[in-house]
């Protein structure tokens, strides 16, 4: 049996060069892609070595590059096992991925350099112009009272928080704040607003103990107390509820659009932007009831709601973690279009998104929404199918 001549390089190392080679070749399964990916999400480092090897330009760059950083005594070694048996001068880049099979050597090479004597990487980012602008979102809200004054929750210390009339509110901490049923004096309930900015996120305890969580760009009224036949809010945008059970006191969320989902305790998702065409409510846990025109459609755990104009449909079998893996701090796309992924990217770091061309792929990936916008477009350029240039805050999407 013929001696691998690759069996004293570093095994990881190899398998990484192995990945890559066959990413530039467009040779590898499903499964070693979801592979690199792991690998490439490991570290910011991996991430922009995986960049540099796959780089046109650096392809043949680091053909050169090889001689110079291996010693003569290795290069003999690997050249000894048949490792260079194609002459470098006949080795062309034309079209580059079209590589010949001596890449995965090339590239093993230089990942097994630079992962034992250069650990430190230059810092290559996507084609910018400005990307200081394009931060992560965070923990940022405005609460409006009824009589029109506005409290900055971002700027706001936490403690408490004076809302009229001897009542109050408590901010524990940075992205919460907390409704105690019992130290509000009004005799009538006031209505509430808390906004969530684009690139805000909050978290919001009500007066019935039930939790609230605001994605970007978002809006929820209520009443200061609920009433004792029914707690009703109001919301424009997307929110995660986890309603206390109350027999008695039934909740309702009104949609901008005069939908209804009516619960008794239950974890569930409201996707109810303004500027979208459907509106989308998931069921968790529990049972709700979603209705829209003397429509209703009664909704299991797993399933979903999807409100249009003039009728409400079911979805059976819906990726619940994709759905709410917002309110985890988390992107999660599963089988995603580009055009549902960069509405999210708009929403989160409030970008403009310019399409120059149609992207059909469709997009797996997860990644923290705490990371650079930088970070998650390189990790969407993985498959080689969408590309993109960021100028200011327009992000433009290229095929």
């Amino acid at each position: 049996m013929k001696q691998n001549p690759y069996s004293d390089m570093d095994q990881p190392a190899y398998r990484i060069a192995y990945l890559i080679a066959g990413f530039i070749r467009n040779t590898i399964t499903e499964k070693e892609h979801d592979e690199l990916d792991d690998w490439v999400n490991e570290s910011d480092d991996n991430m922009r070595l995986f960049e540099e090897l796959t780089d046109e330009q650096n392809l043949e760059a680091n053909l050169a590059w090889m001689d110079k950083v291996q010693t003569e005594q290795s290069y003999k070694a690997l050249q000894e096992k048949g490792a260079f048996d194609i002459p470098r001068k006949k080795f062309q880049l034309s079209p580059v991925w079209m590589v010949a099979a001596s890449v995965i050597l090339i590239v093993g090479v230089f990942i097994i350099y630079r992962f034992a004597g250069n650990s430190s990487t230059s810092d290559n980012n996507i084609a910018v112009s400005d990307t200081t602008q394009l931060k992560p979102g965070g923990n940022r809200a405005t609460l409006t009272l009824s009589d029109g004054s506005v409290i900055d929750l971002t700027t706001a210390n936490n403690g408490i928080i004076e809302i009229g009339k001897g009542s109050h509110v408590n901010k524990p901490a940075a992205g919460e704040l907390v409704y105690d049923a019992g130290v509000s004096t009004d005799e009538t309930p006031s209505i509430h607003t808390l906004s969530t900015p684009v690139g805000g996120q909050y978290h919001v305890t009500l007066p019935d103990g039930t939790k609230v969580w605001l994605n970007a760009a978002t809006k929820l009224m209520y009443p200061s107390r609920f009433a004792s036949n029914e707690r009703k809010v109001e919301i424009d945008g997307e929110a995660y509820f986890e309603v206390v059970k109350n027999d008695q006191q039934p909740f309702r969320v009104v949609l901008q659009d005069g939908s209804t989902v009516t619960v008794l305790g239950t974890h569930f998702n409201v996707m109810s932007y303004t500027n979208e065409t459907e509106k989308e409510i998931t069921l968790l846990e529990g049972k709700v009831a979603v209705e829209k025109n003397n429509s209703v459609e009664n909704l299991e755990p797993g399933t979903q709601a999807i409100v249009k104009t003039d009728a409400i449909t079911k979805r059976t079998g819906i990726d619940t973690e994709e759905i709410t893996a917002w309110k985890n701090g988390l992107f999660v796309f599963h089988d995603a279009t580009i055009e549902s992924i960069m509405k999210q990217v708009e929403r989160w770091y409030d970008a403009k998104v310019v399409y120059k061309g149609d992207v059909k792929q469709l997009f797996n990936a997860s990644i923290l929404r705490s990371e650079p916008l930088s970070k998650l477009l390189r990790l969407l350029e993985l498959n080689g199918y969408v590309h993109f240039k960021i100028e200011n805050k327009t992000i433009y999407v290229l095929p």
